[in-house]
């Protein structure tokens, strides 16, 4: 219909009619701008692509190159693999195997020396430590002469030798004042003493009325008691701590020589250490990197030409030798099948005929002679009707294997197999070209190889040295630092102990004859003045007179004991203990670690000889060791020596130097040939021949159920339902039963078993002719041709890109050998850098020699003036109380002493009802 006869729309319908055109309209309109914007970019490439040339085509036109000969990288070298389209690529291996390095185990043992867990003077030590550190607070702590540097070690000064504090109390005044009150006690306790036993104040005791002031007097020995057992107490904690820190400073000066030889050793483990890990790095691992690449310089031939056979798919010609090599033994197999064949079909057919027969019998004694429905049942039931019509017994689809026999046979009459035999062999002259291509490029390979290994022999050389050089000097610095204030042990090691010994049995005297005195003051009778007992309050009383004297005897001794002890152990503790606490901030440790620089003992080599490098601290060092750093980051941080320039050691000179020299393949491939036209055409016969059709599934019909029922089964049967049978009605019938029972049983032991194990035999062999003279399950033919097919193909690519082939993987070895010496260096570094010399074992000898010092020495000195010092200023107060209590035990009890009286003359006369009351005071 025109657009003039269609009918008019609704006028409800125009609006939406103009909106539907004005939509197609927009579409259009996009998709010509669509189409204009699609040509612009097509143009615009193409002319891009014209204006810029390709450096490939640059070179090829201008360089002496042939264009032909670069490949493009874009472009597979075979179709389906990824990089050079080898194999062993595709499974995720390299072409060049990696070098596998061994690690290194140490083997080191260093002792570590755990301190005592349960150190039960450390509140003392502390305490000393506290006390110093308020006390000593200028830097430098102590004024020269005090502690001179001996060597490279403290020692006391020849102010301390002769005595001479003045410059130390003058300038710490609460020094002074404690040394005045101290040197007080020292001087005016003698005269007390003189005063006290010439002037009688020792005998003199105010009786007073001992019966008037009996309670006031038990009130007054209950106090005195109590206040004399708290300076027991305190006494008898001051004994422990001098007789502990006597017994520690003992065993401080017996360990001194041991500590010393004990870090000796552990130095020289760790040198060892050290150099055996920088040798195995710097020299046995580059020999096992320098075995490895020579190895595979060595069989680089063989690989290249493996890789080439791959990717070529060269690999044909050798599946095309083993097929040919087979087939003899593929002629043998094929002809036991071919008589097998035989026998089945013969052997077959017998059996196949007497089943047919049995049938026609069982069918004809069922409807004729047996009518009943339990012979009808079994003929429905038993397979009867089916028996011989298994496809098992058939063999009418089986293929004659005399015909593939004689295929076989005219393969090896006429010598076949020498075609992928001379192939191979061509293929070969390939490999020997290539090796001798590369002997030409390996022995500068291997010359570099050899003049890396001295130049890492000597970069090992010389950082054991300089390791060696480094760690001796710290350690002999730090043992020095650590062996100071032997003489300590010379001025006072030898008479100290017979004397601390003195002064401990000295205080141990003194406490025990108090505690006597205050267990008989307490637990004893009053003092009565006759016959009194010895435990009593009088002979407390001599006790506590006697403790008295030998106070004021020994008290000045204690107490000279403790001063000297303790400006020992204030000049000893600032230099041995206060500086290593605060390495940067104290003055001592900064005038030792100016001495000592290390850089003075350092073996440098003589391009670095003349560089001026700042000092190695030992504080640096120590530092350094505390934080568990590398030896070379030591050496790194004090510009001695970096582990990181052995990067710009190069290895491979030869291939820098020329370029060109990574072309290891300059001969013309393009007149090789693998398979010759005469070759062709006999594989061709082959392939065509009488054998070309075989496969194994020729014979699928080659199975061992012959029957549906088994034989001997369908005989019991048959003899079952011939005994249920009436005689003489089914006479004949169970007969007839009977007799194919008898040949069902007849037929299996004569044909099932010989015809199973043909069949199995012949299955067997067609399995293993498949293995010998098939490829990729196909059948002789098409195995043949794809072979051939692919022989050829393997052909053109060595003619055409065989060369370059060859020339990219001499150029991936090349790279491989340079990456493999990259990854030994930044494993040396690696290694170096996190690994080697953990200078932590360095610290840790140190801080065992500093420990051995302070802790062993130092703060046992101090720990001994705190209890000698403790116990001497708690007998000034022992002094008065015992005076006091000594007073209250000598008064006398008239009464108590005429009751005794009374007692003793009671018992004298004789009389025996004696009755009387006393009270007993006890304190």
């Amino acid at each position: 219909m025109s657009p003039a006869n269609e009918p008019e729309a609704p006028s409800r319908a125009k609006p939406k009619a103009a909106r539907c055109r004005k939509r197609r309209q927009r579409r259009k309109r996009q998709i010509a701008y669509l189409a204009i914007c699609f040509l612009s970019v097509a143009g615009f490439g193409f002319a891009l692509s014209t204006m810029i040339r390709p450096a490939d085509a640059a070179i090829g036109k201008d360089g002496k190159d042939d264009p032909n000969e670069e490949r493009n990288p874009q472009l597979e070298w075979r179709s389906g693999f990824e990089g050079l389209g080898t194999t062993h690529e595709q499974m995720g291996e390299l072409h060049w195997a990696p070098v596998d390095y061994t690690e290194y185990k140490a083997s080191r043992n260093l002792t570590r020396v755990h301190p005592s867990q349960s150190t039960a003077m450390n509140p003392i030590f502390n305490f000393t430590h506290f006390l110093y550190d308020r006390l000593i607070t200028d830097d430098p702590p102590l004024p020269p002469g005090y502690i001179v540097l001996q060597g490279e070690s403290l020692a006391l000064g020849p102010k301390f030798q002769e005595a001479d504090f003045r410059d130390l109390i003058s300038r710490y005044w609460l020094v002074l004042l404690w040394i005045l009150f101290l040197i007080i006690i020292i001087v005016v306790m003698p005269f007390i003493a003189i005063c006290y036993c010439c002037f009688c104040c020792c005998r003199r005791c105010r009786q007073g009325c001992p019966p008037c002031t009996s309670k006031a007097d038990a009130t007054r020995r209950l106090w005195c008691g109590v206040c004399l057992l708290i300076l027991i107490v305190g006494l008898i904690f001051g004994i422990v701590i001098a007789f502990v820190t006597n017994r520690l400073l003992d065993r401080g000066f017996e360990e001194a020589t041991v500590t010393m030889q004990r870090a000796t050793e552990d130095i020289c483990v760790f040198l060892k250490d050290v150099a055996d890990h920088v040798h195995h790095l710097m020299v046995y691992n580059y020999e096992e990197m320098q075995t490895h690449i020579t190895d595979e310089l060595s069989h680089a031939h063989k690989h290249i030409f493996l890789d080439l056979a791959d990717t070529s798919e060269s690999t044909s010609l050798g599946e095309l030798e083993r097929i040919l090599h087979n087939v003899p033994e593929a002629a043998r197999l094929m002809k036991q099948v071919a008589k097998m064949e035989t026998d089945l079909r013969f052997y077959g057919a017998q059996l196949r005929d007497g089943l047919r027969g049995m049938k026609r019998d069982i069918n004809f004694a069922v409807a004729n002679l047996c009518t009943t429905q339990e012979c009808q049942t079994f003929l429905s039931t038993s397979s009867i009707e089916t028996i011989d019509t298994s496809k098992c017994l058939h063999f009418d689809t089986m293929p004659n294997a005399s015909k593939y026999m004689e295929g076989l046979n005219i393969i090896v009459k006429n010598n076949y197999v020498k075609i992928p035999t001379d192939a191979l062999t061509r293929l070969e002259k390939v490999s020997l070209q290539v090796k001798e291509q590369l002997s030409i490029v390996t022995p500068g390979m291997i010359r570099d190889l050899n003049g890396g290994k001295d130049t890492f022999r000597k970069q090992a050389r010389l950082i054991r040295n300089q390791v060696d050089a480094l760690l001796s000097e710290i350690h002999s610095k730090t043992s020095h630092s650590s062996r100071s204030f032997d003489d300590v042990y010379d001025k006072f090691g030898k008479n100290r102990s017979v004397i601390s010994i003195i002064v401990c049995m000295i205080m141990i005297m003194i406490l025990s004859i108090l505690i006597i005195s205050l267990l008989c003051g307490c637990f004893g009778r009053r003092k009565t003045g006759y016959r009194d007992d010895c435990c009593s309050k009088a002979t407390a009383a001599n006790c506590l007179f006697l403790a008295i004297l030998l106070i004021f005897c020994m008290i000045s001794f204690l107490t000279l004991m403790g001063l000297v002890y303790f400006m020992v152990g204030l000049v000893t503790y600032q230099g041995a203990c206060a500086p290593f606490r605060d390495l940067d901030k104290n003055m001592l440790f900064r005038q030792l670690d100016s001495m000592i620089d290390l850089n003075h003992y350092m073996p440098r080599s003589g391009e670095d000889a003349g560089k001026a490098i700042p000092p190695l601290r030992i504080s640096n060092a120590l530092k350094m060791c505390e934080a568990n750093e590398s030896v070379f980051d030591m050496l790194r941080i004090n510009k001695i020596y970096d582990i990181n320039d052995i990067t710009r050691i190069k290895v491979m000179s030869s291939t820098h130097a020329d370029p060109e020299g990574a072309k290891v393949f300059n001969e013309d491939l393009s007149k090789v040939e693998f398979l010759t036209g005469t070759d062709l055409e006999n594989l061709n016969s082959i392939s065509e021949g009488a054998a070309g059709a075989y496969h194994s599934e020729l014979f699928k019909d080659l199975c061992s159920e012959l029957t549906p029922v088994n034989l001997n089964v369908l005989g019991e049967k048959l003899y079952a339902l011939s005994n249920s049978l009436e005689s003489p009605t089914f006479g004949w019938a169970r007969v007839s039963f009977w007799n194919e029972g008898l040949n069902a049983k007849s037929y299996y032991q004569n044909y099932v078993p010989k015809l199973t194990s043909m069949i199995k035999k012949m299955n067997t062999n067609l399995k293993l002719i498949d293995e010998l003279i098939l490829y990729q399950n196909k059948n002789f033919n098409e195995s043949i041709n794809t072979l051939v097919t692919t022989a050829k193909k393997s052909q053109a690519f060595v003619q055409t890109q065989g060369k370059k082939f060859i020339n990219e993987l001499g150029n991936n070895l090349t790279a491989t050998i340079e990456e493999m010496i990259t990854e030994y260096i930044t494993m040396v570094i690696n290694e170096s850098n996190e690994n080697v010399g953990r200078c932590e074992p360095l610290a840790y000898i140190y801080h065992q020699g500093v420990d051995m010092v302070c802790h062993s020495i130092v703060d046992p000195i101090n720990g001994f003036w705190v209890g000698v010092l403790l116990c001497a200023l708690l007998c000034l107060p022992i002094l008065y109380v015992s005076h006091r209590l000594m007073c209250l035990y000598k008064k006398i009890y008239p009464y108590m002493a005429a009751v005794a009286s009374h007692v003793d003359t009671a018992y004298e006369g004789g009389y025996v009802n004696v009755h009387f009351t006393s009270n007993f005071s006890h304190c």
